[in-house]
């Protein structure tokens, strides 16, 4: 292994002098090949941001909310909830107001576009049905016929008494209370039905429509009947990009917000949360060009060369760009993990190039010239940078396991994307670098000189006037927040890059003098880490996504306080028989299935609404208005008269409940906003109420499947999935990890002293996550392959390095200094590059992200710690020399300077 890995050191040192032979083919293809891949970026990328691209398509919750939508429409409502300034939804300024509002949005078509320049009103168009108290209907039955009438009439009476009766009327309409008006009648509610995601998908062709279809002669007579052996075409309908709520919504905002002045209006539903999920990427836009400025920075600040900061970004970014590229030439969709996507390849070849750059930079300090010390740097960590590429993509793959598209995507693209900023940096950078690389850094010249020059001429009193002018303009231009953790990071950056051998001499100090204390100090981190590990508990909350006081977390709040709750679930009930629902059984069965819920989930579930009570409120209204009869007729035959007649009275509602053919029927289930873990709880519980309540009707209907759906609490169910799979997955790939730094250290306890300090920066994490009752989601996990990929790289290249000098001089004291001294520095470049570059991410809106940023950076930084004093500290006590003879193990405890 010894001689194998050596050779490979050798091969490598050879690279930059066979690329540079080749710089004109190379480059050539490098500049062919990458304005290919932009071409295919900008023709060809397919974007899926739609929730449903983490469903699996064959799932039964993917299957039962695409049924329900075929049957019953989009369930992708607006609910507007709005708050009168005068405090009474009843109020003659309150009705007339909201009577204008819902004409406006029923009849957009008839508005004057020059009121709304900011918006699009054709986007409206999406709007398919518009319900608020304003159009409300009542039931009454007059000479043996139901009849729907406007609880509002169009025209308000005039008296105050008149008004005080249409409150009354109102408040016994016990189906509305709570959705369109709260009880107290402080606040109201506008139900916007949409069609969004009921496109037809592009290749679908309606079935009537065939070339191949011929109508045969019974098409000449026009008698009407059901055929139930008729088979039902499905519609496929296009995936919905989140981007089309914006216009909409945007459309809509215009509309309510003309009054502003009356109302106070808070908006829930899918659209209103991926118009503000979109927001959020543009924030996170914005700060990763604020990441990629402080990386430039920091590039600068610590090699003070043009060509050293301009070249590792031009291979990070083509690496980025073939990776997305050669992904969506095989036919890739690009969905909402391309972030993290990137974040990752950036980290990964970011740290490749820092250290090929460190060594670089140390040996023309030494006064080495370019040729040289570019053999001898890629001789140095080109092997390093092999197995950190190795056992990145390898770690990474692991999640393709798992059963989401997105996140099998997510682990081909991370895996290709870090192979070829390995790719790159090996073959591409040197190339770069030949033709335009740093001069000698011993000898400054030009503006480097005079600016140098400049700085150490200044007096105390001229350098802290600079330094406040330039502090004071950060502030000026990014905010107090941002402008200090800026001044935070350029003054660290300043001390690390003046102060390097104080530094490096201090760490040996502390490890010659107090290994067995290091020890137990991250043997103490490690506990805790591990007992908070154990206390995590998987949880995606929609009220936990954002900061306090977002808009969207005070909508949920105030409609989970005064209303029916910020969420829907629904029940479909699929007969597969026409008439079904017209027995008395099946509507028996659907009452008990929501007595069931109401009584059971009262803290959560405010409402349940079906056929039922339309059934059994008709039953009341046509028996003289008894209550004795509010219930459900043993008739079959009167069930059918009574809904014939509603259906006659208000048809558009009967459809939004019930088919044509009264074979399928839905609940819908309004309830408090909740987490993942409570809705796949209770998303359990109820499949079990559903099979025992309907269990007794499947000797008469064999066909019978009722399934339980709603997209926003389906999509909870998948997240507390995707947390799992990726929680598993990040344990699989530790051990892949762990079994490759084995094989490729040749020792068992060299692959245990790798992985044992990567331990604890993948752990902290999740250790304060579990501490803090920090819920572990969709969000909060991905630091841990990021974290890992960082760890391991940093770790492998101290390892082998110490290894590498091993050989070379069977000296385990100069193996550790050599070391420390030289990957040691590289090591701190990385970590403050990567690691102030993550907690830009706390600045972020999105508590998701905000905690990425700050929990990933603390992360980062601690793992600095594990590579600069416990690795030194466990080759100290444990001397380990990985099988290679006649090393000498004594160390001679004295420092430079010392």
């Amino acid at each position: 292994m010894e001689r194998f890995l050596l050779g490979l050191s050798a091969l490598f040192s050879r690279v930059p002098n066979m690329m540079v032979r080749l710089k004109l083919p190379l480059m050539l293809f490098f500049f062919t090949a990458s304005l290919q891949m932009a071409h295919i970026i900008y023709s060809d990328t397919v974007f899926d941001l739609s929730p449903e691209a983490f469903m699996e398509e064959k799932s039964p919750s993917h299957r039962g909310l695409e049924e329900f939508r075929r049957q019953f429409g989009s369930d992708r409502s607006v609910f507007i909830i709005y708050k009168p300034k005068d405090g009474n939804v009843f109020s003659r300024e309150s009705l007339h107001a909201i009577q204008k509002l819902t004409q406006k949005l029923e009849n957009w078509q008839d508005l004057d576009p020059s009121e709304f320049p900011e918006a699009d009103l054709r986007e409206l168009g999406h709007v398919r049905r518009v319900i608020s108290l304003a159009n409300i209907r009542s039931l009454n039955s007059k000479d043996n016929t139901l009849m729907s009438e406007r609880i509002v009439p169009r025209m308000l009476p005039s008296h105050e008494e008149e008004l005080a009766e249409i409150k009354q009327l109102a408040l016994k309409e016990t189906d509305y209370a709570s959705v369109l008006y709260s009880k107290a009648g402080t606040y109201g509610g506008i139900i916007i039905d949409t069609d969004f995601g009921l496109v037809p998908a592009e290749d679908y062709v309606s079935a009537i429509d065939a070339p191949s279809t011929i109508l045969d002669e019974s098409f000449n007579s026009f008698d009407l009947s059901y055929d139930e052996e008729a088979v039902v075409q499905e519609i496929d309908f296009e995936d919905l990009d989140p981007r089309e709520y914006l216009a909409f919504q945007t459309a809509l905002e215009a509309i309510y917000g003309q009054y502003s002045d009356q109302f106070e209006f808070y908006a829930v539903g899918e659209p209103p949360l991926m118009v503000e999920l979109w927001g959020v990427l543009e924030q996170l836009e914005k700060l990763g060009y604020l990441m990629v400025l402080i990386f430039a920075s920091l590039l600068w600040g610590l090699f003070k060369s043009a060509s050293a900061l301009v070249w590792p970004l031009v291979t990070i970014t083509l690496s980025i760009v073939w990776c997305w590229g050669i992904s969506v030439s095989l036919g890739v969709e690009i969905t909402s993990m391309i972030g993290l996507t990137v974040l990752l390849i950036f980290a990964v070849g970011i740290a490749d190039c820092v250290h090929v750059m460190s060594a670089y930079f140390s040996l023309r300090h030494e006064g080495v010239e370019h040729s040289a010390a570019l053999t001898k740097s890629y001789g140095k960590v080109g092997l390093p940078i092999l197995l950190t590429t190795l056992t990145t993509a390898v770690g990474i793959s692991v999640l393709a396991t798992s059963k989401l598209e997105p996140i099998r995507e997510f682990a081909f693209m991370s895996a290709l994307g870090v192979v070829l900023a390995f790719l790159f940096t090996i073959t591409l950078l040197p190339v770069l670098l030949h033709q335009w690389h740093p001069g000698n850094p011993a000898n400054t010249s030009g503006y480097r000189k005079k600016f140098i020059g400049i700085w150490i001429k200044q007096t105390i009193a001229g350098r802290s006037v600079i330094t406040i002018s330039a502090s004071s303009a950060l502030f000026a231009i990014f905010g107090w927040k941002i402008g200090l953790y800026l001044n935070v990071v350029f003054f660290m950056v300043y001390w690390v890059v003046t102060h390097p051998e104080k530094i490096f001499s201090g760490v040996l100090v502390i490890i010659y003098r107090f290994p067995t204390q290091i020890i137990l100090l991250f043997a103490l981190i490690l506990g805790i880490c591990l007992y908070g590990s154990t206390r995590v508990f998987i949880d995606t909350n929609l009220t936990t996504m954002f900061k306090e006081g977002h808009p969207l977390m005070k909508a949920i709040e105030v409609v989970d306080s005064n209303m029916a709750g910020s969420q829907t679930m629904k029940v479909m009930i699929d007969m597969n028989k026409a008439d079904g629902i017209l027995d008395s059984d099946v509507l028996l069965a659907i009452e008990a299935l929501q007595t069931s819920l109401e009584n059971n989930y009262s803290e959560t579930i405010l409402r349940t609404h079906s056929i039922v009570n339309i059934v059994r409120a008709s039953h009341q209204l046509m028996n003289k208005d008894d209550p004795a009869f509010y219930k459900i007729p043993e008739s079959d035959q009167l069930i059918s008269q009574l809904l014939i007649l509603y259906s006659a009275a208000d048809p558009e509602d009967r459809r939004s409940l019930m088919s044509d053919d009264f074979s399928r029927a839905q609940i819908s289930i309004n309830l408090r906003n909740m987490g993942s873990y409570d809705y796949k709880k209770m998303f359990s519980e109820v499949e079990m109420d559903i099979e025992a309540t309907f269990g007794y009707l499947k000797p008469t209907y064999p066909n019978l499947n009722v399934v339980l759906t709603g997209t926003v609490a389906t999509l909870m169910v998948i997240g507390d999935e995707i947390a799992r799979s990726q929680y598993n997955g990040f344990a699989m790939a530790w051990l892949i990890i762990s079994v490759i730094m084995v094989i490729t250290l040749g020792s068992i306890s060299g692959g245990l002293m790798g992985m044992i300090p990567n331990a604890i920066p993948a752990l902290l994490a999740l250790g304060m996550m579990g501490l803090f009752a920090i819920p572990l989601d969709t969000d909060t996990l991905l630091i841990a392959p990021v974290i890992l990929g960082i760890a391991v790289d940093d770790t492998i290249h101290f390892i082998t390095h110490y290894r590498m000098e091993l050989s070379k001089s069977k000296n385990i004291n100069i193996a550790l200094e050599s070391a420390l001294r030289e990957v040691g520095k590289a090591v701190m470049f990385t970590t403050m590059i990567i690691g102030f570059g993550f907690a830009i991410l706390s600045f972020s809106d999105y508590l998701g992200f905000a905690k990425i940023g700050l929990l990933g950076a603390l992360s980062i930084f601690v793992a600095l710690l594990c590579d600069l004093f416990l690795i030194p500290t466990m080759i100290v006590l444990f001397r380990p020399t990985f099988d290679i003879k006649n090393v000498d193990n004594s160390f001679k405890f004295q420092v430079a300077g010392k």
